[in-house]
Protein backbone atom coordinates (compact mmCIF):
# COMPACT_ATOMS: atom_id res chain seq x y z
CA UNK A 1 0.00 0.00 0.00
CA UNK A 2 2.43 2.11 0.84
CA UNK A 3 4.19 1.95 -2.29
CA UNK A 4 0.98 2.77 -4.42
CA UNK A 5 1.04 5.77 -2.31
CA UNK A 6 4.42 6.72 -3.29
CA UNK A 7 3.62 6.23 -7.22
CA UNK A 8 0.69 8.04 -7.24
CA UNK A 9 2.40 11.57 -5.30
CA UNK A 10 5.12 10.86 -7.65
CA UNK A 11 2.76 11.10 -10.48
CA UNK A 12 0.70 14.41 -9.07
CA UNK A 13 4.15 16.27 -8.57
CA UNK A 14 5.21 15.17 -12.62
CA UNK A 15 1.50 17.04 -13.18
CA UNK A 16 2.02 20.11 -10.95
CA UNK A 17 5.32 20.25 -12.52
CA UNK A 18 3.90 20.61 -16.32
CA UNK A 19 1.28 22.86 -15.04
CA UNK A 20 3.68 25.15 -13.32
CA UNK A 21 5.74 25.30 -16.56
CA UNK A 22 2.82 25.95 -18.48
CA UNK A 23 2.05 29.14 -16.84
CA UNK A 24 5.59 29.96 -16.77
CA UNK A 25 6.03 30.11 -20.30
CA UNK A 26 2.73 31.78 -20.75
CA UNK A 27 3.41 34.26 -18.60
CA UNK A 28 6.88 35.29 -19.92
CA UNK A 29 5.10 35.36 -23.51
CA UNK A 30 2.57 37.96 -21.90
CA UNK A 31 4.83 40.04 -20.33
CA UNK A 32 6.92 40.47 -23.92
CA UNK A 33 4.12 40.97 -25.83
CA UNK A 34 3.10 43.66 -23.86
CA UNK A 35 6.10 45.71 -24.89
CA UNK A 36 4.68 48.57 -26.61
CA UNK A 37 6.21 47.65 -30.04
CA UNK A 38 5.47 44.16 -30.28
CA UNK A 39 1.82 44.60 -28.90
CA UNK A 40 0.93 46.89 -31.42
CA UNK A 41 2.21 44.42 -33.91
CA UNK A 42 -0.20 41.55 -33.00
CA UNK A 43 -3.01 44.07 -32.67
CA UNK A 44 -2.02 44.89 -36.13
CA UNK A 45 -1.99 40.81 -37.43
CA UNK A 46 -4.99 40.14 -35.41
CA UNK A 47 -6.99 43.19 -37.43
CA UNK A 48 -5.68 42.27 -40.73
CA UNK A 49 -6.21 38.35 -40.39
CA UNK A 50 -10.19 39.66 -39.26
CA UNK A 51 -10.53 41.73 -41.92
CA UNK A 52 -9.44 39.38 -44.73
CA UNK A 53 -11.71 36.98 -44.03
CA UNK A 54 -14.50 39.68 -44.12
CA UNK A 55 -13.31 41.61 -47.10
CA UNK A 56 -15.09 41.09 -50.54
CA UNK A 57 -11.76 40.80 -52.60
CA UNK A 58 -13.51 41.23 -56.00
CA UNK A 59 -14.69 44.28 -54.66
CA UNK A 60 -11.21 45.66 -53.52
CA UNK A 61 -9.16 44.16 -56.49
CA UNK A 62 -11.52 43.54 -59.33
CA UNK A 63 -9.63 42.76 -62.98
CA UNK A 64 -10.33 46.34 -64.94
CA UNK A 65 -9.07 44.69 -68.37
CA UNK A 66 -7.98 41.91 -70.39
CA UNK A 67 -4.86 42.32 -72.53
CA UNK A 68 -4.52 40.43 -75.74
CA UNK A 69 -1.31 39.91 -77.59
CA UNK A 70 -0.65 37.55 -80.64
CA UNK A 71 -0.07 38.38 -84.58
CA UNK A 72 -3.47 38.23 -85.89
CA UNK A 73 -4.76 37.21 -89.82
CA UNK A 74 -8.43 36.48 -89.24
CA UNK A 75 -8.95 37.33 -85.49
CA UNK A 76 -10.24 40.51 -83.72
CA UNK A 77 -8.64 42.08 -80.85
CA UNK A 78 -11.43 43.93 -79.78
CA UNK A 79 -13.74 41.02 -80.03
CA UNK A 80 -11.51 38.74 -78.07
CA UNK A 81 -12.19 41.38 -75.41
CA UNK A 82 -15.86 40.95 -75.15
CA UNK A 83 -16.00 37.42 -75.32
CA UNK A 84 -13.25 37.29 -72.63
CA UNK A 85 -14.82 40.26 -70.25
CA UNK A 86 -18.25 38.34 -69.19
CA UNK A 87 -15.98 35.73 -67.79
CA UNK A 88 -13.41 37.71 -65.88
CA UNK A 89 -16.15 38.44 -62.97
CA UNK A 90 -14.05 37.79 -60.38
CA UNK A 91 -10.99 39.71 -57.96
CA UNK A 92 -7.14 39.55 -59.23
CA UNK A 93 -6.60 36.24 -56.84
CA UNK A 94 -9.67 34.57 -57.12
CA UNK A 95 -10.79 35.12 -60.76
CA UNK A 96 -10.50 31.61 -62.81
CA UNK A 97 -7.89 31.47 -65.37
CA UNK A 98 -8.90 27.96 -66.79
CA UNK A 99 -12.49 29.35 -67.73
CA UNK A 100 -11.17 32.10 -69.37
CA UNK A 101 -8.86 30.01 -71.50
CA UNK A 102 -11.75 27.75 -72.27
CA UNK A 103 -13.59 30.83 -73.78
CA UNK A 104 -11.10 31.44 -76.43
CA UNK A 105 -10.24 28.43 -77.04
CA UNK A 106 -13.26 27.12 -78.21
CA UNK A 107 -12.88 29.72 -80.94
CA UNK A 108 -12.52 28.52 -84.32
CA UNK A 109 -9.64 30.44 -85.21
CA UNK A 110 -7.79 29.54 -82.23
CA UNK A 111 -4.76 26.57 -81.95
CA UNK A 112 -3.50 27.88 -78.31
CA UNK A 113 -3.50 30.56 -75.69
CA UNK A 114 -2.22 31.12 -72.34
CA UNK A 115 -3.36 33.56 -69.66
CA UNK A 116 -1.94 34.67 -66.89
CA UNK A 117 -2.67 37.61 -63.94
CA UNK A 118 -0.81 40.90 -64.44
CA UNK A 119 -0.36 43.26 -61.38
CA UNK A 120 -2.32 45.21 -60.33
CA UNK A 121 -5.59 44.75 -62.39
CA UNK A 122 -5.19 42.93 -65.66
CA UNK A 123 -4.95 39.81 -67.55
CA UNK A 124 -2.57 39.25 -70.10
CA UNK A 125 -3.64 36.29 -72.63
CA UNK A 126 -1.60 35.39 -75.15
CA UNK A 127 -3.23 33.67 -78.55
CA UNK A 128 -2.17 32.21 -81.48
CA UNK A 129 -4.06 31.69 -84.64
CA UNK A 130 -4.54 28.83 -86.49
CA UNK A 131 -2.88 28.85 -90.51
CA UNK A 132 -4.91 27.22 -92.76
CA UNK A 133 -2.70 25.68 -95.20
CA UNK A 134 -5.72 23.20 -96.91
CA UNK A 135 -9.47 23.51 -97.77
CA UNK A 136 -11.83 20.16 -96.64
CA UNK A 137 -14.91 19.64 -98.26
CA UNK A 138 -17.36 22.67 -99.01
CA UNK A 139 -16.84 24.64 -95.74
CA UNK A 140 -13.85 23.04 -93.39
CA UNK A 141 -10.37 24.03 -93.28
CA UNK A 142 -7.52 21.93 -91.88
CA UNK A 143 -4.29 24.10 -89.97
CA UNK A 144 -1.04 23.41 -90.29
CA UNK A 145 -1.18 21.04 -87.11
CA UNK A 146 -3.62 18.88 -88.90
CA UNK A 147 -6.92 20.13 -86.96
CA UNK A 148 -9.92 20.40 -88.66
CA UNK A 149 -12.65 23.70 -88.15
CA UNK A 150 -15.04 25.40 -89.72
CA UNK A 151 -14.51 29.16 -90.50
CA UNK A 152 -17.44 31.53 -89.30
CA UNK A 153 -16.72 33.13 -92.65
CA UNK A 154 -15.59 31.66 -95.98
CA UNK A 155 -11.68 32.10 -97.04
CA UNK A 156 -11.08 33.22 -99.90
CA UNK A 157 -7.33 32.37 -100.18
CA UNK A 158 -5.77 30.05 -103.03
CA UNK A 159 -5.35 26.85 -100.87
CA UNK A 160 -4.89 23.09 -101.82
CA UNK A 161 -8.17 20.78 -101.57
CA UNK A 162 -9.12 17.25 -99.77
CA UNK A 163 -12.14 15.72 -100.57
CA UNK A 164 -13.05 11.98 -98.88
CA UNK A 165 -15.33 10.38 -96.79
CA UNK A 166 -15.50 11.94 -93.21
CA UNK A 167 -12.83 10.68 -90.88
CA UNK A 168 -10.04 10.95 -93.26
CA UNK A 169 -8.44 14.44 -93.43
CA UNK A 170 -5.35 13.25 -91.36
CA UNK A 171 -4.86 10.39 -93.78
CA UNK A 172 -4.94 12.50 -97.14
CA UNK A 173 -3.61 15.58 -94.86
CA UNK A 174 -0.57 13.53 -94.71
CA UNK A 175 -0.87 11.83 -98.28
CA UNK A 176 -0.50 15.55 -99.36
CA UNK A 177 2.39 15.87 -97.85
CA UNK A 178 4.15 12.75 -98.79
CA UNK A 179 3.02 13.00 -102.61
CA UNK A 180 3.95 16.57 -103.12
CA UNK A 181 7.29 15.55 -102.12
CA UNK A 182 7.57 12.98 -104.67
CA UNK A 183 6.67 15.42 -107.10
CA UNK A 184 9.32 17.77 -106.41
CA UNK A 185 11.42 16.89 -109.24
CA UNK A 186 8.69 17.46 -111.82
CA UNK A 187 8.24 21.31 -110.91
CA UNK A 188 4.35 19.73 -110.64
CA UNK A 189 2.36 20.75 -107.24
CA UNK A 190 -1.04 19.20 -106.52
CA UNK A 191 -4.25 21.63 -106.60
CA UNK A 192 -6.49 19.24 -105.31
CA UNK A 193 -6.62 15.73 -103.76
CA UNK A 194 -9.77 13.07 -103.82
CA UNK A 195 -10.66 9.99 -102.23
CA UNK A 196 -13.89 8.34 -103.30
CA UNK A 197 -15.84 6.02 -101.78
CA UNK A 198 -13.97 3.29 -103.27
CA UNK A 199 -10.76 4.54 -102.38
CA UNK A 200 -9.26 5.40 -105.39
CA UNK A 201 -7.04 8.57 -105.71
CA UNK A 202 -7.33 11.26 -107.68
CA UNK A 203 -4.80 14.34 -108.08
CA UNK A 204 -5.25 17.18 -110.03
CA UNK A 205 -2.41 19.46 -110.85
CA UNK A 206 -2.60 23.52 -110.59
CA UNK A 207 -1.51 23.38 -114.70
CA UNK A 208 -4.53 21.58 -115.02
CA UNK A 209 -3.06 17.53 -115.45
CA UNK A 210 -5.55 15.30 -113.43
CA UNK A 211 -3.58 12.14 -112.04
CA UNK A 212 -5.19 9.25 -112.00
CA UNK A 213 -3.83 6.54 -109.34
CA UNK A 214 -6.61 4.38 -107.72
CA UNK A 215 -7.22 2.64 -104.69
CA UNK A 216 -3.52 0.37 -105.00
CA UNK A 217 -0.08 1.02 -105.75
CA UNK A 218 -0.99 4.69 -105.67
CA UNK A 219 2.46 5.26 -104.40
CA UNK A 220 4.39 3.45 -106.69
CA UNK A 221 2.03 4.44 -109.50
CA UNK A 222 3.04 8.26 -108.89
CA UNK A 223 6.84 7.31 -108.43
CA UNK A 224 6.28 5.79 -111.99
CA UNK A 225 4.73 9.22 -113.16
CA UNK A 226 7.45 11.17 -111.73
CA UNK A 227 10.08 9.52 -113.24
CA UNK A 228 8.51 9.72 -117.19
CA UNK A 229 7.28 12.86 -116.98
CA UNK A 230 10.04 15.01 -117.91
CA UNK A 231 10.45 13.12 -121.14
CA UNK A 232 6.94 12.09 -122.16
CA UNK A 233 4.67 15.01 -120.82
CA UNK A 234 6.23 18.18 -119.98
CA UNK A 235 6.25 19.74 -123.12
CA UNK A 236 2.70 18.47 -123.68
CA UNK A 237 1.44 19.58 -120.47
CA UNK A 238 -0.93 22.08 -121.79
CA UNK A 239 -2.83 19.80 -124.32
CA UNK A 240 -3.18 16.96 -121.66
CA UNK A 241 -6.35 16.19 -120.34
CA UNK A 242 -5.75 13.49 -117.86
CA UNK A 243 -3.26 10.47 -117.56
CA UNK A 244 -4.57 7.01 -116.13
CA UNK A 245 -1.61 5.45 -114.19
CA UNK A 246 -4.08 2.84 -113.61
CA UNK A 247 -2.13 -0.19 -115.80
CA UNK A 248 -0.05 -2.74 -114.41
CA UNK A 249 2.70 -1.89 -117.72
CA UNK A 250 1.95 1.51 -118.52
CA UNK A 251 -0.38 4.26 -118.81
CA UNK A 252 -3.14 6.39 -120.53
CA UNK A 253 -2.76 9.59 -121.66
CA UNK A 254 -6.42 11.41 -122.40
CA UNK A 255 -6.27 14.72 -124.75
CA UNK A 256 -8.16 18.12 -124.40
CA UNK A 257 -9.77 18.69 -127.82
CA UNK A 258 -8.00 20.74 -130.13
Amino acid sequence: MNKKRQAVRGIQKAKNKKAENALSLLVTLLRTLWRPKLLSFAILVVSVSTLAVNIDMQKILPISSVKIEGEFKYLDKEQLQNQAMPVVDSGFFSVDLSAVRNVFISLPWVEDVSVRRQWPDQLLVRVIEKKPVVYWGDKAVLSAKGVLFVPEKKLSENLPYLNGPDGLHKTMFQELARMQAWLLETGLHIQGMSLDERRSWTLKMTDGIELRLGREKMHQRLQRFASVYKNNFQSEVRKIKHIDMRYTNGFAVAWTEA
